[in-house]
């Protein structure tokens, strides 16, 4: 059985998630550029700073299940519509009336890669949270340390954060590609594999090969890490850019 080839059931979902993150995003930036005391220090070590942010945190996820579960539940009164025994039957049909304009997928193929982003954007992002608030702990304690040993933070504080920042988003990040590439294992879509093993690999080229870059705005210092740039991207125009393709590549999706 499909669903109608004019439904964007998928790349609808991805999209609002997406939407979501975005404004997130760009509101904790803007809130982090307001509170920001100008020091050279994380924003994590900055409590406010990072209680505003752990509430963003926990209204995407609340949303974003919202949005998983609504289209799931719509999914199953659509299959519901019709007896399981007659599915087949009824898929049959549908492709010699549609023939190449039907739906990309079957609908419950299409529930299944829903199944599968709902454990990525909302499963895979919990454990991503908890695991931001031991890594606060542990730059909060090495921010510490060279306060009191050395006066400052220092070039060794800012190598370190520089490096040890990429295991932060690896775990996510890692999540979002698999999501990805099985979405292009069941499309049998080569660009969305190619694209996500690219992202991968530039990820880690970021970790291995790039410094933390520092810049000055409006008397405040910031230091930019190329691998939570590369995630951030990732994370919200990259999934914009994944339900846009699946909606302009795809019927149905």
């Amino acid at each position: 059985m499909y669903f109608s080839p004019k439904k964007h059931i998928l790349s609808d979902v991805i999209m609002k998630v997406a939407v979501i993150r975005l404004a997130g995003a760009g509101l904790s930036g803007l809130l982090r550029f307001i509170l920001r005391k100008g020091s050279i220090e994380p924003d994590m070590t900055d409590g406010i700073v990072w209680y505003i942010q752990i509430a963003f945190s926990a209204c995407i996820l609340l949303l974003s299940a919202v949005i998983f579960l609504m289209a799931l539940r719509s999914i199953a009164r659509g299959l519901k519509a019709i007896p399981e025994e007659d599915r087949q039957e009824m898929a049959r049909l549908q492709e010699e009336v549609f023939g190449n304009k039907n739906s990309a997928l079957p609908a419950e193929t299409i529930r299944r890669l829903l199944r599968i982003w709902l454990t990525i954007l909302v499963g895979a992002q919990s454990m991503y949270d908890f695991s931001s608030l031991i890594y606060r702990q542990f730059i909060s304690r090495l921010t510490q340390f060279f306060v009191d040993t050395t006066g400052g933070t220092g070039e060794v504080y800012v190598s370190i954060y520089n490096l040890t920042h990429g295991f932060k988003y690896q775990g996510m990040l890692i999540a979002l590609l698999l999501g990805a590439i099985m979405t292009g294992i069941f499309l049998d879509d080569r660009a969305l594999k190619t694209a996500s093993i690219a992202i991968a690999v530039l990820f880690m080229i970021s970790i291995a090969g790039f410094e933390m870059f520092t810049v000055s705005l409006l008397g405040k210092s910031y230091g930019i890490v190329w691998s939570s740039v590369i995630f951030h991207l990732m994370e919200t125009v990259g999934l914009f850019a994944l339900a846009w393709y699946l909606r302009r590549q795809y019927n149905g999706i």
